[in-house]
């Protein structure tokens, strides 16, 4: 086995704990969120989250649509649709479909018997129990490793608590608890008093800022 994946595996051994419900889910049969995603003031994008309980499970719809454009031709575009699982505060399974500018993927993920065992594009590998990196759910700070959604990657990541600030959510200022991941996946993370996710920040390769504004 490779030693960065190695690596890997300690480290989600390492950073596996119990991440709590997330108190706006007060099991209401279906609650959504709603991001518009814009770049440099212009709405590029969508991301909607459909959130449906029963029974203490869980299921998450997810749906992002992206599309850049200059003098009128595409530039970028990016689709991701898929659903993930939680039974109570558990991550149980994942299934993405998603298009980055050009470059497909399906990813496939299931915890079964305390590992998280993924299939990519067809290829299959286990890994340690760890979230995945969908961001609607706010991870635990010692959390060193999440599964990319888009290509099924474990990725390293590192959290700071930026403490409470105050920022405006649907034209009112409110208090959300902001969150910085570091490492190969760079966000600026708010969420309010109820852990429901209010706001994302992510640097674009060109350097421009793209917000997820909640609507």
């Amino acid at each position: 086995m490779p030693f960065h994946r190695l690596t890997l595996f300690a480290l989600a051994l390492m950073a596996t704990p119990a991440m709590a419900a997330p108190a706006f889910l007060d099991g209401s049969p279906t609650q959504s969120l709603a991001f518009d995603i814009i770049r440099r003031g212009e709405t590029i994008g969508s991301q909607s989250l459909v959130f449906r309980q029963h029974q203490g499970v869980t299921e998450v719809h997810i749906d992002v649509s992206v599309k850049v454009t200059a003098l009128s031709f595409t530039t970028y575009r990016f689709e991701q649709h898929g659903t993930e699982i939680w039974d109570g505060d558990r991550f149980k399974t994942l299934n993405m479909e998603s298009d980055d500018n050009g470059e497909r993927h399906n990813v496939v993920a299931e915890l079964v018997q305390g590992k998280l065992r993924t299939t990519v594009d067809g290829k299959s590998a286990d890994y340690p129990e760890m979230p995945p990196a969908s961001l609607w759910r706010a991870v635990p700070p010692t959390t060193a490793v999440v599964l990319d959604p888009v290509d099924g990657t474990p990725t390293p990541i590192s959290t700071t608590d930026a403490g409470w600030e105050t920022i405006t959510v649907r034209g009112k200022p409110i208090r959300a608890h902001h969150w910085i991941w570091g490492g190969e996946m760079k966000r600026d993370l708010w969420y309010d008093a109820n852990d429901a996710l209010v706001q994302i920040h992510i640097m674009g390769d060109d350097g421009s800022q793209v917000v997820y504004v909640l609507r």
